[in-house]
């Protein structure tokens, strides 16, 4: 008689389709090997991603770099931040005014906005914001760097770049604040490049601001602090005192989450910033003015406001002629302020940031 024989099955294990079966030792140990890789490859993914979106970032910046030199060669000075005929006719008032890139969207390849829009009058009043309501409410997506969050939340249209009022906080000039015209942007003036005795290699105009998070009463580094202390300061305003009054501010003042609210609009806000402290510095922007509901008062005239961004080191930087530059979070805040002016006198060596 003839036996048939089997082959011994170890404890644990199964036969499943006539084939041996993977214990839940083995799985386990496969298991474990996956996660090891993804937890080791995740990081060089996320890497390489921000590496692209920082790429489309500035490409961005050269864009808008082409259009301040194709409107410069146009109306030979480069766009400012209002009404340049308010100054001229010896009026000293602050015209909260339109944003450079208003001024700039026909040489941005965006032709139907600019021949919608109104630039004419103050840009806050409210017949200006009716008549612009179409125009501002439009998202365009050169103006949103891709490595920033964008919040989800309904509006004016908004943006990450902003246009530099010089190494000072002030936006509207005075003569007890310091070096308020000293930037490329600065209000009531337009500048040629002939303005720029530094060299325009030597003067950023533009870099990158994160946005608020659009979360009352919640802080993210694009936000900014409502101190209040300048609204009965009688006496001379410095950087120093200014830097020191956002270092020295208290985390229980109302914070303002819009940041970055409207591409079309000047002020701090909105597209502006300064070179008060370095990029992305460890305390905490801040506006020296309290102000009340309504978006004239928020375009903001005095503050601390630096560049900031979510690329790992430091900001993107556009110089005036054109070229973009990375500036390191630890650049030497000497060199970002000098960095900041049209005609200091102070030549900044690329090696230094």
């Amino acid at each position: 008689m003839r036996h048939e024989t089997c082959s011994p099955i170890a404890s644990g294990e199964r036969v499943v389709g006539g084939r041996r079966g993977f214990t839940l030792i083995e799985l386990a140990v496969v298991i474990a090997i996956i996660g090891v890789l993804v937890a080791l490859l995740l990081p060089a993914v996320q890497a390489a991603r921000e590496a692209s979106r920082r790429i489309e970032c500035v490409n961005h910046l050269k864009q808008i770099g082409l259009a301040l030199e194709s409107y410069q060669s146009t109306y030979r000075y480069f766009p400012g931040v209002d009404t340049p005929s308010l100054y001229l006719r010896g009026e000293p008032t602050s015209n909260h005014s339109y944003c450079p890139l208003a001024r700039l969207l026909a040489e941005l390849d965006q032709g139907p906005l600019y021949n919608a829009a109104n630039l004419t009058d103050q840009a806050t009043l409210p017949g200006s914001l009716w008549a612009n309501l179409t125009v501002m409410s439009t998202s365009v997506g050169l103006f949103l760097c891709p490595s920033d969050v964008q919040p989800h939340v309904p509006g004016y249209g908004r943006v990450n770049y902003r246009f530099n009022l010089g190494p000072g906080p002030w936006y509207a000039p005075s003569p007890l604040k310091q070096d308020a015209w000293d930037g490329p942007f600065t209000t009531h003036r337009f500048y040629s490049p002939a303005a720029f005795t530094d060299g325009l290699s030597q003067t950023v105009g533009v870099s990158e601001r994160v946005q608020g998070n659009w979360i009352k009463g919640v802080w993210s580094s694009g936000d900014y602090l409502l101190t209040g202390a300048g609204d009965s300061y009688r006496g001379v305003m410095t950087i120093a005192w200014a830097v020191s009054v956002c270092a020295s501010a208290s985390a229980d003042l109302p914070i303002e989450t819009r940041s970055g609210e409207s591409w079309f609009l000047s002020g701090y806000h909105f597209t502006d910033y300064n070179h008060c402290v370095p990029p992305n510095a460890t305390i905490r922007d801040c506006s020296l003015y309290s102000f009340q509901e309504g978006i004239h008062a928020r375009t903001l005239h005095e503050g601390v406001f630096t560049a900031r961004s979510r690329h790992p080191g430091g900001v993107n930087t556009l110089l005036m002629d054109g070229s973009v530059r990375f500036v390191r979070d630890g650049v030497n805040l000497a060199v970002w302020r000098a960095l900041a002016t049209r005609a200091s006198g102070d030549i900044v060596s690329g090696d230094s940031y």
